[in-house]
């Protein structure tokens, strides 16, 4: 396998981009890809990729993170120099999940120039439900602001609204609808609607922008 692309998530806080990326790594290997994911969120302690180590290693994903081991526990800014072979390493798909708003995107300025070289896509994950990402013009700010801090291009939409195990069919729709805006106004596509698996016969009545992707919940304990 000689096709391996390049998935950046970028999105704001609390959007539910590291669960999309945890899922998403999920995803590819069950269509039997070789995946590894590097967690570049050096500005969010909480609800890290990197916390899933044991779990990624049991599937057969290659974690990069930090160069102690990428221990959790540890939490500095530190990135692994690992972190280059994701961008010449064409036999996997390479899954980098970056912190939130346009401060946790400027470690990607770090890579620009390797990332721009290849075959990339850039996601950013909205969830209509947060303060700041409730309406077209909020989302095109923050957009624009990654944009700029990266210096790379998002090509993609991910409509994750949500109220974590609360969510409600109407706050799909609303995401829907947020999105759809959005795309027309900039030109990027829609790539998926994000919802929980017990929402499925729901959601497939709908007709919403973006392949269906159910997910489970693997970075929230049952009892948050």
């Amino acid at each position: 396998m000689n096709d391996g692309k390049v998935y950046i998530i970028v999105g704001h806080y609390g959007s539910g981009k590291t669960e999309f990326a945890v899922n998403f790594v999920y995803n590819l290997v069950n269509q039997g890809r070789k995946v590894a994911i590097s967690d570049l969120d050096i500005v969010n302690p909480y609800f890290r990729s990197r916390e899933k180590s044991i779990e990624f290693k049991e599937v057969g994903v290659k974690l990069i993170s930090n160069n102690f081991e990428n221990d959790s526990l540890i939490d500095i800014p530190a990135i692994s120099a690992e972190i280059q072979s994701l961008f010449i390493n064409k036999e996997r798909d390479n899954i980098l999940d970056v912190g939130g708003d346009a401060v946790g995107a400027t470690v990607l300025g770090r890579y620009a120039k390797d990332i721009s070289r290849i075959d990339y896509e850039m996601w950013m994950v909205i969830n209509a439900n947060r303060y700041q990402t409730q309406s077209t013009e909020q989302v095109i700010e923050f957009i624009k602001n990654i944009e700029f801090k990266s210096n790379l291009k998002i090509n993609g939409l991910i409509n994750n609204t949500h109220y974590l195990r609360e969510t409600s069919i109407e706050d799909i729709i609303k995401g829907d609808i947020l999105v759809r805006s959005i795309s027309k106004l900039i030109n990027v596509s829609v790539k998926y609607v994000v919802y929980l698996k017990n929402k499925q016969s729901e959601v497939e009545k709908l007709n919403l922008l973006g392949e269906l992707f159910p997910i489970d919940m693997h970075m929230r304990p049952n009892w948050l």
